[in-house]
């Protein structure tokens, strides 16, 4: 290879990767944690350094050029080559102290987790933990976490998944609420709330495969993040879903159409890449988890 034609920065063009998935400078400068102004001049020298145009503005957005989009496909593999090879470096660290990184949903982050840390930090003191909680799902193959909790099989090859248990998400209420319900149909219940977690069509079809058929719009009141459904269930008329095993621990909650709504069944999966897995920290967190997350 004739490396004296290999110029460019690298790091420009790392910049270049992370402004098109962000859409913005702004956006980008948080996810790097650089100054937007900085960004700026990065993804301007390395347009005069290849001598192309790499975005253009559209509204608030920036947007790939057409060239731009041609040469975003070769520094996304890139990006992917950097990744693996620091997954595969990770990967022999023989060293049991150090980060970990943990993805976990809003409810287990919240419910679950809380009462392990403990027992963790005792079982691996020298484990430094951080804690990724959201609902999205992190890509460990860009090393957003080290290790997952998810709620479906993960079928990438170059994810080892575990499954820790199952769990089964009702429709629950107040159990006044609850009681006004009862013995009736939800098409017979005109004032009937649910809360939904975004404007899409999921929930609605599912309730349309139990055999609703409502007349009106039971999802007046709409939010994404679970713990805010947690609090909005208990003060006010409405039902959201939740796994069995967190709703049977609050006394107040009662499961609303338990003959007429077919429940969503769905099954945990500890899942970490397959590169980190021997990683001596890693594992040990891994293992841990996989022993005391069982449902």
């Amino acid at each position: 290879m004739d490396w004296k034609h290999i110029h460019f920065d690298w790091n420009r063009a790392r910049a270049f990767l992370v402004v098109a998935q962000e859409g913005s400078l702004s956006a980008a400068g948080r996810a790097m944690r650089i100054s937007q102004p900085t960004l700026g001049r990065q993804i301007t020298a390395f347009e005069q350094e290849l001598n192309v145009t790499l975005f253009e503005r559209v509204g608030k957005k920036l947007v790939l050029t057409e060239s731009g989009a041609k040469l975003y496909q070769h520094v996304s593999k890139m990006a992917e080559s950097a990744n693996q090879l620091l997954l595969t470096a990770l990967g022999q660290d023989e060293n049991v102290a150090g980060d970990v990184s943990i993805s976990l949903t809003e409810l287990d982050a919240f419910f679950r987790f809380p009462a392990l840390i403990h027992q963790l930090k005792e079982f691996a003191p020298n484990i430094n933990l951080e804690l990724i909680v959201s609902n999205q799902v992190s890509d460990l193959k860009r090393r957003e976490a080290d290790i997952a909790i998810r709620y479906h099989r993960p079928t990438d090859l170059d994810l080892i998944a575990k499954k820790i248990g199952h769990e089964t998400v009702r429709l629950y209420g107040q159990k006044e609420l609850v009681k006004r319900y009862a013995n009736k149909r939800p098409d017979d219940c005109p004032n009937l709330q649910i809360i939904g977690f975004d404007r899409g069509d999921r929930l609605a079809e599912h309730l349309n495969h139990s055999g609703w058929s409502l007349k009106h719009n039971p999802f007046k009141l709409i939010c994404n993040n679970q713990l805010v459904q947690w609090q909005l269930v208990q003060h006010t008329p409405s039902l959201v879903l939740l796994p069995e095993h967190i709703a049977q621990n609050n006394p107040d909650l009662a499961i609303a159409f338990y003959e007429h709504f077919k429940p969503f069944e769905l099954d945990a999966w500890l899942v970490c890449h397959r590169e980190l897995h021997t990683n001596k920290r890693v594992r040990l967190v891994f293992d841990f988890l996989a022993n005391h997350m069982a449902l």
